[in-house]
């Protein structure tokens, strides 16, 4: 494994007006961020998905997947910065039977713990959930193939579990399976999903929201109607997370907004708090169509409403949300866009407001200062406490970067600096 530090004159970040690229000769030395190699020759497609990993006070971790060899690890970061592999690599072929990961797995972090879960097919007519914390173990799902989306949700207490704990809600075209982690029915409940007008509807995102006074989560819901049309974003009971014996309808009495766009495959709802939401949108690979918008979920009107304008730049991957507590900005991944004439990828970042919705142009950009084709700098994105602060990763081809320092973000966040 090779850690590289980029110094703030090689790193290319486009940061507001106020910044000139002249004033990065005076930080000539200072390491903003470190790039690290795949570590390992087990997996020949590094960093296809990175999330959160356990939390801490003093340094870091990054939960890495690997592909070409399904593999879980976790990077670990030094007070100082230093990076190395935890001794917890696993090979998902040989210990779950996971041959393969799709170009954009789907990886959750638990709000609630230090988890992580791994939703993937696992042959036949099951889907695994990979779960946990320092090292995966399988739930299985059975009934579907292939994974749609996801979500960690505390569902209302059932049949099997009195007092449920927070578990995987698992979409697959238009139905939605608990993983349960204990007390696992047979056979496996599933509950089909409808719009508001009585349509079957694929899903393509989940979130969970918990609204006052309930004690347990909702879900938010972005699909496609089969028939065809727009996306369509609505609210449906935590009960779809138990089955449901009847195809589910949205939530009596709450509205379904309409959303201008379709998403496919690998789109996602983002939950910013218990009544904003964010939907990441995009298309097959070879439609560059793409989406980012702002939802408030009204509890009281029980309506659903975009917040200022969507960014649609093209190429979107995946998204995360950046919050410390007094400014929050969207981190935005785009994998094939275009740099120096180079399909290398850049992260663009955008500032997110829960009154106006997200900024119209970037805060910053990042790439590569030297970017190489297919590099696909931002096809992961994740959002890290870092020595008790939050800190951007982002992963590219075999190539995994932190950054400390992100101006005019935060500050330097590492010790000894």
């Amino acid at each position: 494994m090779r850690t590289t530090l980029y110094t703030a004159a090689l790193l290319a970040l486009a940061a507001a007006p106020a910044c000139k690229w002249t004033e990065f000769d005076d930080l000539e030395g200072d390491t903003w961020v470190t790039a690290t190699d795949k570590p390992n020759g087990d997996s020949t497609d590094y960093g296809v998905a990175i999330a959160r990993g356990q939390r801490g006070s003093n340094g870091g971790k990054l939960v890495v997947l690997g592909s070409g060899q399904a593999q879980f690890t976790e990077l670990v970061y030094s007070p100082n910065g230093d990076a190395d592999l935890a001794p917890t690599a696993q090979k998902l072929n040989s210990q779950f039977g996971i041959g393969n990961l799709d170009i954009q797995p789907i990886l959750l972090a638990d709000p609630t713990s230090d988890e992580v879960s791994l939703v993937v097919n696992s042959g036949g007519q099951s889907i695994a959930v990979l779960t946990g914390a320092g090292g995966l173990l399988a739930h299985q799902v059975f009934g579907p193939e292939q994974p749609d989306s996801a979500t960690y949700m505390l569902p209302p207490p059932n049949a099997t579990q009195p007092t449920p704990p927070v578990q995987v809600l698992v979409a697959a075209s238009d139905v939605v399976y608990g993983a349960f982690v204990s007390n696992t029915p047979n056979p496996q409940p599933k509950c089909n999903i409808v719009d508001d007008a009585a349509a079957a509807l694929d899903v393509k995102g989940l979130g969970a929201t918990r609204l006052a006074p309930s004690t347990t989560d909702d879900v938010v819901v972005w699909g496609v109607p089969k028939a065809g049309g727009m996306g369509k974003l609505s609210v449906y009971p935590g009960s779809v997370f138990a089955g449901c014996a009847a195809p589910q309808a949205p939530l009596t009495g709450w509205a379904t907004a309409t959303t201008p766009f379709a998403p496919s495959k690998g789109s996602q709802l983002i939950m910013v708090d218990a009544t904003h939401v964010l939907a990441v949108g995009h298309k097959d690979l070879g439609n560059p169509e793409s989406f980012l918008g702002l939802y408030r979920l009204d509890p009281t009107a029980k309506t659903i409403t975009m917040i200022g304008a969507p960014v649609t730049v093209p190429d979107l991957r995946t998204a995360a949300i950046y919050d410390d507590g007094s400014k929050k900005y969207v981190v935005a991944g785009y994998p094939t866009a275009i740099i120096d004439g180079t399909k290398s990828g850049q992260v663009a970042i955008y500032t997110l407001d829960l009154t106006s919705g997200i900024g119209t142009s970037p805060s910053a950009v990042l790439h590569d200062a030297q970017p190489e084709e297919e590099q696909q700098f931002g096809r992961a994105v994740a959002v890290t406490p870092f020595n008790g602060k939050p800190v951007i990763a982002v992963a590219a081809d075999n190539e995994i970067f932190m950054y400390f320092r992100l101006d005019p973000l935060y500050a330097e966040t590492r010790t000894g600096r």
